[in-house]
């Protein structure tokens, strides 16, 4: 999820894939958890929202029911079925949240999606997108022409979420466009099964409360790294790896995760590192606080720590779960962690149990 733009980085992938999609982000840095007032993510149709994300706005409610999964006609659904794997495999281990809807659009290999098959998705999409609220389908149009057909033909890859809140009921939409783009065949595990990993992991985060940025984009990032080691299919030590080693090439900034607790109003120097603050130290903080718990496991993260954070509010949570003063002593903690040898903070890893 980003501010300042469309797209989500996928901060497990590895370089190659990073590097391909730092063009477009470093110009749209953005926050998938709808934290910005005129992206695509504000999902008000350009009306604009309140500068505080969870402004008079309840939590994402669970769903008896799991998403609802649409592609535009003419796009390979191969993609869509790597997609919904990445979304299903997080909502077995999260819950059902939402109610959630699944957007996919896409063009590839210069297979041009017809005129008929763009109205109809964009018709598709202002239909629903409309049903119960102010805005008309009239309206709509343009805006969802913008935000899928415009930036498919463009042939720009994106992913995130999207926090609908002019309807009767707060809804969340997961956006995914080409993401093609981010396949290569010698990934162990095809990058858009984890792209649906991480957002969906954001619409269960929605059902629990406000959160900072590293805590959110972090949370996530570790989660789509989690989820293929319990299934046995990739060890996480490498992406972790290499997750902190970008996270130490911003260490002379000496900027912290402190500095991350919201990226909208974080001051420009800040937000420069947003990718390294929030989610490549973002995530090792996440390890670094299950590893700090009585139990050292995952599953306390999901059962005790977020029905704390629920209830009592993120900060009064992490001191309860960790048993600690304050969020500044866990902070302390942290950047301790961060100075030793990647060799012992990799054996933090290797100690958290599911």
């Amino acid at each position: 999820m980003n501010l300042k733009g469309s797209a989500e980085v996928l901060l497990t992938s590895f370089p190659h894939q990073i590097m391909r999609s730092l063009s477009w982000l470093l110009m749209t840095a953005c926050l998938g958890s709808c934290r910005s007032t005129t992206t695509p993510e504000t999902a008000v149709l350009d009306a604009g929202v309140s500068t505080s994300p969870w402004a008079d706005v309840d939590p994402l409610v669970f769903t008896s029911s799991g998403p609802t999964y649409h592609v535009i006609d003419g796009y390979d659904p191969i993609w869509l079925t790597y997609i919904q794997e990445g979304v299903e495999r997080a909502r077995t281990y999260w819950g059902s949240y939402g109610p959630t809807h699944v957007w996919v659009v896409g063009q590839q290999d210069g297979r041009l999606i017809s005129e008929d098959a763009k109205q109809q998705f964009i018709d598709k999409y202002c239909t629903w997108r409309t049903a119960s609220s102010e805005r008309t389908v009239t309206e709509c149009r343009p805006y969802a022409r913008r935000r899928f057909i415009e930036v498919m033909e463009r042939g720009e890859p994106e992913a995130y979420l999207s926090d609908v809140r002019d309807t009767e009921q707060r809804m969340a939409e997961l956006v995914f466009i080409n993401v093609h783009e981010w396949y290569y065949e010698e990934d162990a595990i095809p990058d858009p099964i984890l792209r649906g990993i991480h957002e969906y992991t954001h619409v269960f985060q929605q059902s629990v409360g406000p959160m900072p940025t590293w805590m959110a984009e972090g949370g996530a990032v570790f989660i789509e790294a989690w989820l293929p080691k319990i299934d046995g299919r990739r060890d996480p030590k490498d992406v972790m790896s290499w997750i902190m080693e970008r996270a130490q090439r911003m260490r002379h900034s000496g900027f912290t995760i402190a500095d991350m607790e919201e990226i909208e109003t974080a001051p420009e120097e800040v937000a420069q590192y947003y990718l390294e603050l929030a989610y490549d130290s973002g995530a090792w903080a996440t390890v670094f606080m299950i590893h700090q718990s009585p139990t050292q496991s995952v599953s306390s993260l999901k059962n005790e720590f977020y029905p704390l954070v629920k209830e009592l509010g993120w900060e009064a949570a992490l001191a309860q779960y960790l048993n600690i003063e304050s969020k500044d002593q866990f902070y302390e903690d942290f950047e301790a962690f961060m100075d030793l040898p990647i060799q012992e903070q990799l054996r933090t890893l290797e100690a958290i149990r599911p």
